[in-house]
């Protein structure tokens, strides 16, 4: 048998995974797809995807946890983008990949 080397570090895996883990989620694959366009409020998510806020909030959470998301504030409203251009190419292969 051939032996095969893997091309991630273990840093790079866990990273990966925590990504993939990070949108794993109809909602959030969703979101990240809106924002991979502009960035968002909220109130513009929660209607994109058709979830109430606090679900759409949640989500949000999750993401920016998981290193995908970040925010900024303007006023009282607080916007979402896409904290990472790989997030963007990964959305887009997805979409490429199943749109057929």
């Amino acid at each position: 048998m051939t032996k095969i080397k893997f091309e991630l570090s273990k840093k790079q895996l866990d990273g990966a995974i925590k990504g993939v883990q990070g949108i794993a989620h109809p909602v959030r694959l969703m979101i990240l797809y809106a924002l991979s366009k502009e960035e968002l409020s909220v109130n513009d998510l929660a209607d994109f995807t058709g979830v109430g806020q606090s679900v759409t909030s949640q989500h949000l959470s999750k993401m920016k946890d998981n290193g995908i998301l970040d925010s900024r504030k303007e006023s009282n409203r607080v916007f979402y983008y896409v904290k990472d251009t790989k997030y963007r190419e990964l959305v887009k292969s997805i979409i490429k990949l199943f749109s057929v």
